[in-house]
């Protein structure tokens, strides 16, 4: 119970943050058609490759994006990086998609969700991203 209450204070403070800095995120509107919006997402390796996690949570975040987590997918046979919708708003997914060069939308809503999308990374991405070579 206390883990759900610490995460509940995480993601508050990372929505806080982002507002506060009010992120821009290439691709995403915000109502009223600025370009401030905050997405909250999560990183999952799914193919295998060596901290490339780490490198994806730093290009997203300098993108404006409010990272929560970088772990491992439940295996690392992804060939096809997926952006999964966990909150009901494509648009978010579609834009990461398109900030990525890569990568095809799903949406499964998860109302308890801290996150609104989660990233598994592929072997498409590898392939298709210049700065995960940096």
């Amino acid at each position: 119970m206390i883990w759900l209450a610490f995460r509940a204070a995480a993601l508050f403070l990372a929505v806080l943050a982002g507002w506060l800095a009010h992120d821009t995120v290439a691709g995403l509107d915000a109502p009223g058609g600025t370009n401030e919006v905050t997405v909250v997402i999560e990183v999952l390796n799914g193919c295998g490759r060596g901290g490339i996690g780490e490198k994806a949570c730093e290009f997203l975040m300098s993108h404006g994006m409010d990272v929560m987590f970088v772990g491992n997918a439940d295996d690392f046979q992804y060939e096809r990086t997926l952006v999964v919708d966990r909150a009901g708003d494509r648009s978010k997914a579609q834009g990461i998609v398109e900030l990525l060069g890569t990568g095809s939308v799903i949406t499964q809503v998860n109302p308890s969700s801290f996150v609104e999308i989660t990233l598994v990374i592929g072997r498409d991405l590898v392939q298709v991203a210049p700065w995960l070579s940096r």
